[in-house]
């Protein structure tokens, strides 16, 4: 796996598209890295894309950066789905949505996944030891739960994330991520 969000881009004249569908189709792919919203946000202004599906594949990273992204694909009123690019980059496979990423998820319009895609979470750790775990766990979830809120996704994530340890994961059933808003489109 790359060492950075890989950001790939197919424009809306490929073949097989259905008449009048003008969306781009951008796989991000990768860890989230700081640098990831700047290229994402370079490339929608130098492609002047307006109308956009996200595809998720990400083992996570940077919460922060997340944030920021999901706030930008909201911004733009583009979709984000769990997928993975395949040889044919029109048309996704299975997924991994997990750590960070279900963050990028939650800023889509409509958000969806691949079939046998992953949603997962865990509790964010930083990368920097911290002197005080408890008040920095506080900060998180503060950021987190005004997120998630700004999103419209259920908060219960943030409790959910809180009580998996770093090293874990928790895969959410598709039921589960449905409930708590952060799928809004089933598949």
């Amino acid at each position: 796996m790359p060492a950075s969000l890989q950001v790939v881009a197919v424009a809306p004249h490929y073949p097989g598209r259905l008449p009048g569908d003008e969306r781009w189709l951008i796989y991000l792919d990768g860890p989230v890295d700081p640098g990831a919203t700047s290229r994402v946000v370079s490339l929608i202004l130098t492609e002047h894309i307006t109308h956009a599906v996200i595809y998720l594949n990400s083992p996570g990273g940077s919460l922060v950066t997340a944030m920021q992204l999901g706030r930008v694909l909201r911004e733009h009123a583009f979709d984000t789905r769990v997928g993975a690019r395949t040889a044919d980059a029109t048309r996704a496979t299975a997924g991994t949505c997990h750590s960070a990423c279900p963050f990028i998820l939650a800023g889509g319009v409509q958000r969806s996944l691949e079939t046998g895609s992953a949603i997962g979470l865990h509790r964010a750790e930083n990368r920097v030891p911290v002197s005080d775990q408890d008040a920095f766990q506080h900060v998180v979830k503060t950021q987190v739960v005004e997120y998630l809120a700004e999103m419209g996704v259920r908060v219960e994530v943030a409790n959910i994330m809180a009580a998996i340890a770093h090293d874990q994961i928790r895969d959410l059933t598709v039921d589960e991520a449905l409930r708590l808003n952060l799928l809004n489109v089933g598949h």
